[in-house]
């Protein structure tokens, strides 16, 4: 390879000169061409130098004229000429090839190089680089970009160079091109269907500048305009009924106010929407043969606007036809299932359309099926059912299982329904063809008591055919007792009686529970007291009443404790299975006032001198109630044998008043018997006892010295002293009225007591003054009076038992004298 320096002072030669010169170094690479001139093509005095190596092995292509940077405003217009060059080649070929092979940073603002012919110099190719027509160049973005072409001559190596290209910023104003600047405006076409705030157009300036201001002028339409220039479409939809076109002044204004503008209008496109759709896809149907012609079959219906109706398979189809405007399917002939077989199962596809827009339409599929008339009704074993069932039988328990057959059709599906009065309505199910316990089988119930305890129900059994044919089976259930609950203790355990109660005196009821049926029928019965003593009270059996058996006595006893068992009866189909439970009641005795005071002691002896002190006390009466409930102080009262009034009481201390023992004047006894009356309360009702007090007053004289004061003895007045006495006299007739009268009341009474002792009839006994609760078990009350009654018979006065042989007592009806009894040897003692 040799190199070859080339200097050339004066103007460029251009391309016609250079053009020799390359001629002349024919296999010649021109490398680092320089000069001190801005381009190689302008006519300037300067000095162009540069190195000429000629080549041994194959050639480069020469690429003349290429310059190294270039400069392009950012306002340049899509197909803005960049940069122009030659490419040379050793040898005319139409092979060559000059690529754009990349562009730094991306992007696609560049077109490919125009490649065509030089009109100038041989064996030359103009080479143009030109903005793509989507360029859209901005400063402000980028500011240069790098571009790396390859050129390559036939036989000859590849050659790769850069090219750089600078954007030079320029403020300019928006400018507004195209049909959308034009006075006419753009048209844009947008369907009535389209989604809410979807762009259907954007506004494209011949220069995108940034930091612009979109508005729609007088904008009565329902389309917005967004920052970017998208039109957007309405928000709620469009509605056609006013208006279907609309015109749009569109105005662009940059940061400074300057602006364009431009006309858009829009044009709404009726879209027709699909109504047409069935209610249901398929619908199938069942019919009896022999109805005979043109009868309803079944009625399809579709949704839409001028809906018609028509079959369209089967294509051939003669029985059955349509309306085309109800969708009511009829049967054209009498189907006969002996004279078209074929008709016992059809299928149709029914079409629904439009009848302004055919193309809505809809299909739905249609199966009928021809039933054979159905005669006989479902025949069941067993057609009755009778059982009886305890009450506790449990919830779903099958009772029995139906064997139904359909003589008419031998796959017929069969439908089983329990019904029955309002008692049996809901206490049985069918369980597909069992019949089963649906709900517990009540007996303690006063509803089903009154039937006897009896379910009456009956199954209807229907087949599915039409007309459709039911058969019945009877059932008759009968409910028996179970005692499941003992009784229960009464709430109310605690009693109270006055120890004055008489003998029979109902203190209360026990009044245990059962929830068995026949509720609450207990018999009572006393087991005892906590000590085992002598039973003091008597209990009815059926009715729980306790009565007072013996005299009470609140000293005696205050609180008595008894344990009463409660036994169930008539609760179960076993009558010797009872339940009983043992409740303890508390009878608690009130104190009543019926005891005298009593002194200790009831006679008092004492001697006094007379001349004790009226201050002093002669002596204190220790007297007390043995009543409890008595918290009052007891009264004292001098009733009798105070003679002169010389005693008197002061609570229960006996104060004397002066004795006088002188002979001219009253002279006092000198024994005092006095009776005093003890009160256990001082206002009535109370009770009294009398104390003696017998006092032995000692006379005592005091000796006075003798002076020479002469007494004058005073004239004593004498002591008049009235009684009176009060007597009846009646007047002669009144006597003898009252002796009439006496007499025959005497002769009445002796007659009726006549008739009495001479009367041959056993006595019926007297009612007692117990009275028991209303049982519906009268024969258990009979048995309680009887128990009662059977007092009233002769007791033997001769027996003579302990006391502790004897466990009740009763009063003779007769004599109304008391006595004990002995409940299990009959023995009796009078008290």
């Amino acid at each position: 390879m040799d190199a070859v320096l080339w200097l050339h002072p004066g103007p460029f030669p251009g391309a016609e000169g250079l053009g020799q010169i390359l001629l002349l170094l024919r296999d010649t690479r021109v490398i680092l061409p320089q000069s001190s001139c801005s381009s190689p093509l302008k006519k300037r005095p300067c000095i162009y130098f540069g190195v000429f190596v000629r080549a041994t092995a194959p050639p480069y292509p020469a690429l003349l004229d290429l310059p190294r940077t270039v400069n392009v405003s950012e306002n340049a217009l899509p197909g803005t000429s960049i940069a122009e060059f030659v490419l040379n080649c050793t040898h005319l070929n139409s092979n060559i090839s000059v690529t754009l092979q990349s562009v730094t940073p991306p992007t696609t603002f560049f077109n490919p190089p125009a490649i065509s012919p030089s009109d100038t110099m041989d064996k030359c190719y103009s080479i143009k680089i030109t903005l793509s027509p989507s360029a859209a160049l901005d400063a402000k973005q980028v500011n240069q970009y790098t571009l790396v072409l390859q050129a390559q001559c036939p036989t000859e190596k590849l050659v790769e160079t850069q090219l750089f290209v600078q954007v030079m910023p320029e403020d300019a104003a928006p400018q507004c091109m195209g049909k959308f600047a034009s006075a006419d405006g753009d048209l844009m076409e947008v369907p009535e269907n389209v989604a809410p705030l979807l762009p259907i157009y954007t506004v494209i300036l011949q220069r995108p500048v940034s930091g612009l201001r979109f508005t729609i002028e007088d904008n009565n339409s329902p389309f917005s305009i967004s920052s970017s220039g998208q039109v957007l479409a309405s928000e709620t939809g469009f509605s056609l009924r006013h208006h279907n076109q609309f015109r749009l002044q569109i105005l662009v204004t940059d940061r400074r106010g300057r602006n364009c503008s431009g006309i858009l209008k829009v044009q709404v496109l009726h879209v027709h929407q699909p109504r047409v759709n069935f209610t249901v896809p398929w619908q199938a149907v069942m019919v009896q043969e022999n109805t005979g012609p043109m009868q309803r079959v079944t009625q399809v219906s579709a949704s839409g606007d001028h809906v018609r109706y028509e079959i369209i398979a089967p294509a051939f189809h003669r029985l059955y036809t349509i309306n085309p405007r109800t969708g009511e399917i009829h049967n054209t002939y009498n189907v006969d299932l002996g004279q078209f077989p074929e008709a016992a199962h059809t299928q149709l596809l029914v079409q629904a359309y439009d009848m302004l827009h055919p193309s809505d339409r809809a299909t739905m599929t249609l199966n009928i099926t021809v039933l054979k008339a159905n005669v006989l009704a479902p025949r069941c074993s067993p057609n009755v059912f009778v059982a009886q069932l305890p009450e506790t039988t449990p919830i779903g328990r099958t009772l029995m299982t139906l064997t139904c057959t359909d003589p008419d059709v031998g796959n017929s599906s069969l439908h089983y329904q329990v019904e029955g009065d309002q008692r049996s309505h809901y206490k049985f199910r069918m369980q597909g063809h069992q019949l089963q316990v649906n709900t517990t089988l009540d007996y303690d119930s006063e509803s089903i008591a009154a039937a006897g305890f009896q379910y009456v129900a009956t199954i209807l059994v229907t087949d599915s055919r039409q007309p459709p044919q039911t058969t019945s089976v009877s059932v008759l259930v009968t409910v028996t007792p179970v005692n499941e609950y003992p009784p229960a203790c009464p709430v109310h355990s605690t009693f109270s009686v006055r120890e004055d109660a008489a003998f029979g005196y109902i203190i209360g009821f026990v009044n245990g529970t059962d929830w068995d049926y026949p509720f609450n029928s207990i018999i009572y019965s006393l087991v005892g007291d906590a000590g085992g003593s002598l039973p003091d009270f008597y209990i009815g059996p059926w009715s729980g009443t306790i009565h007072v058996l013996r005299p009470l006595d609140y000293e005696r006893q205050a609180t008595y404790q008894l344990i009463v068992q409660l036994q169930d009866a008539h609760n179960d189909v076993d009558p010797k299975f009872q339940l009983s439970v043992s409740c303890s009641i508390t009878i608690n005795v009130q104190d009543v006032d019926d005891q005298p005071p009593i002194c200790q002691p009831m006679i008092k002896e004492l001697s006094i001198y007379s001349t004790l002190a009226p201050s002093q006390p002669v002596t204190y009466l220790e007297c007390s109630d043995y009543d409890r409930s008595t918290v009052l102080p007891l009264c004292y009262t001098i009733v009798g044998g105070n003679i002169n009034e010389r005693f008197h009481l002061r609570g229960n201390t006996l104060y004397h008043n002066r004795f006088s023992y002188d002979p001219d004047e009253i002279f006092d006894p000198l024994t005092f018997e006095l009776l005093v009356e003890v009160l256990d309360s001082c206002s009535p009702p109370h009770h009294s006892t009398t104390a003696t007090v017998i006092v032995h007053v000692i006379p005592w004289a005091t000796t006075v010295p003798t002076t020479s004061t002469w007494l004058t003895t005073p004239r004593t007045e004498p002591l008049v002293i009235t009684r009176t006495d009060y007597f009846w006299e009646p007047t002669p007739w009144f006597m003898v009225v009252l002796t009439t009268s006496s007499i025959l009341l005497l002769a009445a009474l002796g007659w009726l007591a006549w008739r009495l002792l001479c009367r041959s009839i056993p006595r019926k006994p007297a009612q007692l003054l117990l009275q028991d609760r209303s049982l519906p078990h009268t024969d258990s009350v009979n048995r309680e009076k009887g128990a009662l009654h059977d007092l009233s018979k002769e007791m033997d006065s001769s027996s003579i038992l302990s006391l502790g042989q004897f466990d009740g007592r009763a009063q003779d009806p007769l004599t109304g004298r008391e006595y004990l009894f002995n409940s299990s040897t009959g023995a009796r003692r009078w008290t």
